[in-house]
């Protein structure tokens, strides 16, 4: 099981063995990165086995020095049994940072284990044959002594929905522990989990104008801050797009030396798929030591890759670049800080204002007109595909909320027995809940914070953790880089998801107003072309691919047992067909792709 997590900590490897607990670490040393870090780490008869970083370990340290405490080293593993030791699990509730952890009790005979509060490290679980195992990846299950079987209603999330969501995985008897929650296991007993973390119930927020903007920038400095403790080197993924872009110019502010950064470049690729001029741009204003990295795009390559990256596929493009950028970032730094959550906490994407006005123009006139000549049209072959865009939301208009807003986050309307040739089983009973049922699934967020802060919301409990973060951990770690992200800071996330919507988005759908907030602040920075620019996304040319480098993989897979048999041929057949008469069907088609492809490295058949 140790094998499948190697390449997640290259720095050093620990192993522990009691009659009842066993534990193998492979660290990636970034704090107090000394051999006197090296886990697992045994203390006061705590035993912990610890994968992240704890952002206010100084001020816990201090904390506990204060309390009479004598600290051996100067990693931020050690705090973690002083504090299990005075605190129990409500440790949890004061840690800032991403971790994923298991610690041993020796002399009572209890494991607890804990995740951060958005899910930025994985931790999975297995409770099988009088025994619990617990990995920072799926795969390691299936390089353990556990019976495993393939759970096809994953396969249809990571089809439809791009993700599997916690506690779901891949294989029916394995989950992963959900999002801010902690689990406690005694001899003889099942887990016992709990939440930790609750987003904020809805109030006013009684701040407006010049006092909001300034106190929303001291909460982004603040979180910027925190997320560069390292006794390695750091970087910074930039973009040139407004949330990388000021993340550096704050951290630029702070640093007495230029900020390393980094953005990659497909060879070849179009304009609308090519941001490094801009990253260029911004790194040049702020004096940021700043390369381009240039790849080469081999599909087929590509494709293998990530496939063995995912221990579970997420088939979001923005894995590819992310994969790219971190392999050619690792010689130089151990560290990277990524943008992720800004679109979510601030209003970034289309969709939300979509959900502003999608009751306002449901009586739109000529409304059947429009949409008809928009599905004759077919999509625009640009990465922001504007006519597609505004085809889903007309379409949504003919919905309540809810449903319009599930429909425009899927890839494809099929029902199971249009995409699979086995019969559907059910779905299997889960024992956990996963982030957003806590609050009623996407109903009640909408119910509770309103239609678009509810679904902004939606997207931090479910879009963030089960995609966005997935695909920055995976693609990092398969070469040893830790990738931070400091918009997902926990008192940052707590004051957007109550700030007014009009600081959001606003303006018309087809005159877009995004990241109102955000851009207002990051002029205080940044030159206005660079805030104001229309918006790219950080893909991979993975539409014109399948027209291309990828067509013969395609035609392949609709004339043959698409995944393991479990897809029906003519399913495929189909999204091609729309493909190639100019519709975008990229998104499942790359996911038809890279779940073969998964399942072809596993020995999947149905």
């Amino acid at each position: 099981m140790a094998s499948a997590v190697a390449k997640r900590g290259p720095d050093d490897k620990g192993h522990y063995q009691d009659s009842s607990f066993t534990a193998v670490h492979h660290r990636l040393a970034i704090v107090g990165a000394d051999a006197r870090g090296h886990q697992p780490m045994q203390i006061d008869g705590v035993v912990v086995v610890f994968n992240g970083c704890i952002y206010n370990y100084p001020d816990l340290r201090q904390q506990l020095e204060n309390d009479g405490v004598q600290l051996m080293s100067d990693c931020d593993t050690e705090i973690l049994p002083h504090l299990y030791r005075r605190y129990g699990a409500t440790m949890f509730s004061m840690l800032q940072g991403m971790f994923a952890m298991v610690l041993w009790d020796v002399r009572q005979q209890i494991v607890l284990i804990g995740r951060d509060a958005l899910g930025e490290k994985p931790l999975f679980v297995c409770e099988q044959a009088g025994r619990v195992g617990f990995a920072s990846t799926l795969s390691a299950f299936e390089q353990g002594d556990f019976t495993l079987t393939p759970d096809i209603h994953a396969v249809q999330d990571v089809l439809i929905r791009m993700r599997v969501e916690a506690p779901r995985t891949m294989y029916q008897e394995v989950s992963q522990l959900p999002a801010g929650c902690y689990a406690m296991l005694r001899q003889g007993e099942s887990l016992q989990i709990r939440r930790y973390f609750f987003l904020p119930e809805p109030e006013p927020l009684h701040l407006s104008g010049d006092d909001l903007k300034n106190h929303v920038k001291q909460h982004l400095e603040q979180a910027f801050s925190l997320r560069m403790l390292a006794d390695k080197p750091v970087g910074i993924f930039l973009s040139g797009g407004v949330d990388s872009s000021l993340m550096a110019a704050m951290l630029a502010r702070q640093s007495a030396r230029p900020l390393h950064s980094f953005c990659v470049r497909f060879t070849g690729a179009s304009d609308d798929y090519d941001e490094s001029r801009f990253a260029q741009q911004v790194a040049d204003h702020l004096g940021c030591e700043h390369q381009t990295l240039e790849v080469h795009d081999d599909a087929l390559q590509c494709l293998d890759d990530l496939a063995s990256a995912f221990d579970q596929p997420v088939s979001n493009a923005a894995a590819l670049p992310t994969y790219l950028i971190s392999q050619a970032a690792k010689p130089y730094v151990d560290v990277a800080l990524s943008g992720v959550g800004g679109d979510e906490l601030f209003g970034g994407y289309p969709r939300y204002l979509g959900m502003a006005w999608h009751q306002r123009l449901q009586r739109l006139p000529a409304r059947s007109l429009l949409l008809s000549l928009l599905n004759r049209w077919g999509d625009s072959d640009s990465s922001r595909n504007i006519r597609g865009r505004l085809r889903r939301f007309l379409q949504g208009l003919n919905m309540d909320a809810m449903q319009a807003y599930e429909a425009w986050t899927r890839t494809v309307e099929s029902d199971w027995n249009q995409v699979f040739q086995v019969p559907d089983d059910g779905v299997a009973p889960r024992r956990w809940q996963n982030s957003s049922d806590v609050y009623g699934g996407l109903s009640g967020l909408l119910s509770r914070y309103g239609v678009v802060n509810g679904a902004m919301a939606y997207d931090i409990q479910s879009y963030i953790s089960d995609d966005l973060l997935v695909v920055g951990d995976r693609m990092s770690m398969a070469h040893g880089l830790e990738l931070r992200a400091p918009f997902l800071d926990t008192n940052l996330v707590n004051l957007m998801v109550n700030v007014p919507v009009k600081w959001k988005v606003k303006g018309l759908p087809w005159q877009e107003q995004l990241k109102v907030l955000l851009k207002d602040i990051a002029c205080d920075d940044l030159p206005r072309d660079v805030v104001y620019r229309p918006k790219q996304g950080f893909m991979a040319p993975i539409k014109h691919w399948l027209r291309s480098d990828l067509a013969d993989e395609v035609k392949a897979l609709a004339a043959s047992q698409a995944l393991g048999g479990l897809v029906r041929p003519e399913f495929v057949q189909e999204q091609w067909g729309l493909h190639q008469r100019g519709h975008d069907r990229s998104d499942i088609l790359w996911g038809l792709l890279l779940m073969n492809r998964w399942m072809q490295q596993r020995g999947w058949e149905f």
